[in-house]
């Protein structure tokens, strides 16, 4: 597979996937990634990134914190 670099605007059509599909607990990776119809996308990105973003979501206080970029364009 080959790497993925996750832009704000990719990043931003995923949130907006997961959101219509009820939220990053109903969310499926194969309906993410229908929803976000991008060339190039594979079902094994979408997992990868569902995946972090939902272990980062919530704080310590278990309440949601928003998604950072760093200066390489990658999500932390």
């Amino acid at each position: 597979m080959p790497r993925l670099r996750w832009t704000p605007d990719l990043h931003l059509s995923f949130v907006h996937a997961v959101e219509r599909l009820g939220g990053q607990a109903r969310a499926t990776p194969k309906l993410v990634l229908e929803l976000m119809n991008v060339k190039g996308l594979s079902i094994a990105h979408v997992k990868s990134h569902l995946q972090m973003y939902r272990s980062k979501r919530l704080d310590e206080s278990g309440q949601a914190k928003p998604f950072n970029y760093d200066v390489f364009g990658g999500v932390f």
